[in-house]
């Protein structure tokens, strides 16, 4: 996901917007996603072999998100920090927005997907604070723990850890472009 978030400060769900939700569909075996799409606010430019939908408001984004979500029915969520804030911050930002369907991920359509905070402690990573988020029948793969398990690294970064395995780094651009 990507915020709006206000100058020098990390975004927080109470004040930031979600502007954009990317995600790839990829099939049990094969290499290429069969699907693209992206959810943004607001009208953008197209983008090349991506399925753009774009929303005048940010709450029928996230809802139109969650029922993307809902409609593929994935087995599992993966990305690059999604427990500790994408799915988190989706969640406190549909409160937020006060959606009331937005919450139900999971396959049991009536528990709703509720965020807790834990505390881990291991000699190996020492004490951590993260969240763990039910999403019923759905499992998440969130790839910055297993980095964070598996190497030592001096950051762990999107980019670091980009450059570090790919020697490639995200194109950072702001959210007005």
């Amino acid at each position: 996901i990507e915020c709006a978030g206000r100058k020098g400060i990390f975004p927080e769900p109470e004040h930031d917007p979600v502007i954009q939700i990317a995600n790839y569909v990829i099939r049990q075996g094969e290499t290429e996603p069969f699907i693209k799409v992206i959810f943004c606010l607001k009208e953008v430019l197209p983008i090349v072999d991506v399925d753009v939908r774009c929303f005048e408001n940010e709450k029928k984004m996230l809802n139109a998100w969650a029922n993307f979500v809902r409609c593929c029915d994935p087995d599992i969520i993966t990305g690059y920090n999604i427990q500790n804030f994408d799915i988190a911050y989706l969640i406190d930002r549909s409160k937020v927005l006060k959606s009331s369907t937005f919450s139900f991920l999971g396959r049991m359509r009536k528990i709703q997907t509720k965020v807790r905070k834990m505390v881990l402690q291991s000699k190996q990573m020492g004490k951590r604070e993260n969240k763990q988020i039910n999403i019923e029948g759905r499992v998440q793969f969130d790839l910055l723990l297993a980095i964070v398990r598996d190497y030592k690294l001096r950051s762990y970064t999107l980019n670091a850890v980009s450059y570090n395995f790919l020697n490639e780094q995200k194109e950072d651009v702001h959210h007005s472009i």
